[in-house]
């Protein structure tokens, strides 16, 4: 899976947005704003990689468990299906 194009991630202070910048992404939402895990998340999915692959780079990227980085990549790719961003 990886997510539709058309967003780019930009960070104003400490925080991280997803902003559209085609009119097919501005369809989905003008601007999504992300924690450092979904922001690395989505990041990552700008590709094309399995559930499990996104599980194994966040254990990777960040200090977390196997079982709370499945909980936590499920739950966020149940968010971006539920917002069409998926393809």
């Amino acid at each position: 899976m990886k997510r539709i194009p058309g967003f780019v991630l930009q960070v104003v202070e400490e925080d991280t947005f997803a902003v559209a910048v085609t009119p097919e992404a501005t369809e989905k939402g003008s601007m999504i704003k992300l924690n450092s895990t979904a922001a690395f998340l989505f990041a990552f999915l700008e590709e094309e990689h399995s559930e499990d692959e996104c599980i194994a780079a966040l254990t990777a990227q960040f200090s977390v468990d196997a079982d709370t980085a499945a909980r936590d990549v499920r739950r966020f790719l149940e968010g971006l299906r539920a917002a069409g961003l998926l393809l």
